[in-house]
């Protein structure tokens, strides 16, 4: 036997392995935990995985361009670079060493992404956190909230800046309406504990075309920490994207849950353009609810909006129809569903979730002021 081979055979388990093992095993205990009661899943949440998302977001934040990006265009140069060490290792007799350093870094992989995303799923639903009971949703309720919301935007679009093409304006870049929404959220916080105080950005996607044949107004990316914002839309859809995605890194991961956090973030602001953005983002929700049940009420309604909402909701419109019909969006939706529905959600169709949300929050508010 040559020494080489002698060698070889003495050759001990890398270290890397061991710890991505024992890693790997603490997550899945504490996802297992985690799923046993919501109250488990909600300490967990805050502790554990809300220092990963933080530690996570303040990394992204270093860089002024998306790493999500980044690590997207390296995924193909990355594989043949693999293929061709793994060639390599196995040639010299080293394969093996090279299987356990690949599956500690799919293991770690993997860990990241539970204690990111996955013990979230399992928290308490966020009707229950914000106090907000449960009611009947039917035409009658829907109407009543469209009208509310209507009224709302029609006082606010008198107090926003509007461009040449007549479509509002948030009056600043990304940069500055992500510490608008921020500053939202810190407000918020004070007031609800599961909020975490988080200074962060959202950060607008350069090849945003890609996001949109894919129909994604937004990622948020647990690999990376980062918010990640289709440019391509509107600014009052930016602004609830940004708050959407903002809600993953502070723990909010149902897809429901974030599109009504984003609602209720942007509400709570006392900046109007927020307040604007989110009611017609909303508008968007509970008016296709609505025109299910009944158009004609619909487009009554609607045609009382104000002429720059529903530039706005025009505008995003056209966004959408230019990029969609393609494969590609059937195969963003398919994978997009089978991700949610592998993290215990009910899918894309959980989306519909948020419309209940946003009529028992208005019946409430309805209900204080009688």
């Amino acid at each position: 036997m040559r020494y080489k081979d002698r060698i070889y055979k003495k050759r001990k388990t890398p270290w890397l392995f061991f710890v991505s093992l024992t890693v790997f095993i603490a997550v899945m205990i504490l996802l297992a935990v985690a799923k046993s009661s919501y109250g488990a899943a909600d300490l967990i949440n805050s502790t554990v995985s809300r220092i990963y998302r933080e530690l996570m977001a303040g990394f992204g934040d270093i860089f002024p361009f998306s790493l999500f990006e980044v690590v997207i265009a390296l995924i193909v140069p990355t594989v043949i670079l693999v293929a061709v060490i793994a060639a390599k290792r196995f040639k010299s007799g080293e394969g093996r060493d090279f299987i356990l350093l690949l599956v500690s870094v799919l293991l770690l992989v993997y860990s990241g992404h539970t204690v990111a995303l996955g013990i979230g799923y399992n928290t308490t639903p966020i009707g229950q956190r914000l106090g907000i009971s449960e009611c009947e949703v039917n035409e009658e309720s829907l109407l009543s909230t469209l009208i509310t919301l209507r009224d709302e935007i029609n006082e606010l679009s008198g107090r926003i800046e509007y461009t040449e093409e007549g479509v509002s304006s948030s009056g600043t870049d990304l940069d500055g309406l992500s510490a608008r929404i921020c500053a939202s959220y810190a407000k918020l916080s004070e007031k609800y504990s599961f909020i975490p105080k988080l200074e962060s950005r959202a950060k607008g996607v350069y090849f945003s075309e890609v996001l949109s044949y894919l129909s994604l107004t937004g990622i948020y990316t647990f690999y990376t920490g980062e918010a990640n914002v289709n440019t391509l839309y509107p600014d009052y859809d930016l602004a609830f994207t940004a708050a959407h995605e903002l809600a993953h890194q502070r723990g909010i991961l149902r897809e429901n849950e974030a599109n009504f956090m984003a609602y209720f973030v942007l509400i709570s602001s006392d900046d109007d353009y927020l307040r604007y953005s989110g009611a017609l983002s909303m508008y968007g929700y509970v008016g296709s609810a609505l025109y299910r049940t009944n158009p004609e009420l619909y487009y009554e309604i609607t045609s009382s909006l104000s002429d720059g909402a529903r530039a706005d909701m025009i505008a995003s419109s056209e966004v959408y129809k230019q990029y969609s019909g393609t494969v590609f969006e059937d195969i963003s939706s398919f994978v997009n569903d089978l991700f949610l529905k592998s993290n215990g959600t009910e899918g894309v169709v959980s989306y519909g979730m948020v419309v209940k949300l946003a009529v028992a929050y208005h019946e409430a508010l309805n209900d204080s002021k009688t």
